[in-house]
């Protein structure tokens, strides 16, 4: 039985922040293994420790503020937790905070993320009148493309005005940008960054983002949580965007 649930907040550097969710689920995975940590396990012929996630990090972000909630059947005073943690997780990843959550099975999701895109040491800027016409635009069309299931590229018609809550310039010239997100899905910051200046989106990959600060949501009612983000997931499978 859970006797303890506790809430990991960490970074993930720069040095790693090419891996993808799923190697980092598996350093997370290992790590708890190393330090012998009583983690409920997974159910199936190929039990793991349960860790979830409430987000995944897209490939190339860096991020100041990651979350996972680890669920123990025993208690471990949170220091002592914290410190047999951090001395087995690789290098790149640093525990900033830990703390105790309701054992109830409630379901956290992302409500609001924070970004910061490093546009001075890609050389661009984006003008004030550029920001001000982007906050007050009724909407903001943008088209992606996706693989459909026959593996053919298609174009989706997206609106990001319904995802925007705050763009703003930041210091050194970089702009940061607050998007909304939740069930339904979310923005990639580089897609606002492309409707501001009118640049392709794929021309913009160079651009550096570091994800500032998550807020999540917990649930009105106790469901089970998203399996996708507790088990392992497909390499090839990418973050609900």
């Amino acid at each position: 039985m859970i006797q303890q649930k506790v809430e990991i907040r960490f970074e993930k550097g720069e040095a790693v922040r090419f891996i993808s969710h799923h190697d980092l689920m598996r350093a997370f995975q290992r790590a708890v293994r190393r330090a012998a940590l009583p983690v409920r396990l997974t159910e199936g012929f190929n039990p793991r420790p349960r860790i979830v996630f409430p987000a995944a990090l897209e490939v190339g972000i860096a991020s100041l503020d990651e979350v996972a909630e680890l669920e123990l059947t025993a208690c471990i005073p949170l220091i002592q937790l914290q410190e047999r943690l951090a001395r087995s997780l690789p290098p790149g990843i640093t525990l900033t905070s830990l703390k105790d959550l309701p054992i109830t099975r409630k379901v956290r999701q992302p409500e609001a993320i924070r970004y910061r895109l490093h546009l001075a040491e890609a050389g661009m800027q984006v003008a004030p009148e550029a920001l001000r016409t982007l906050r007050e635009a009724p909407a903001i069309p943008f088209t992606r493309t996706r693989r459909g299931k026959d593996g053919k590229p298609r174009q989706i018609q997206a609106d990001l005005k319904a995802f925007l809550i705050a763009a703003e310039a930041a210091g050194a010239g970089d702009l940061e940008v607050e998007i909304a997100a939740g069930p339904r899905g979310t923005a990639r910051p580089l897609e606002f960054l492309s409707s501001l200046t009118q640049t392709p989106l794929e021309a913009l990959k160079g651009v550096r983002v570091t994800k500032l600060k998550m807020t999540l949501k917990e649930s009105e009612a106790t469901i089970t949580p998203n399996p996708i983000l507790e088990q392992e997931p497909n390499p090839e499978t990418e973050p609900n965007l």
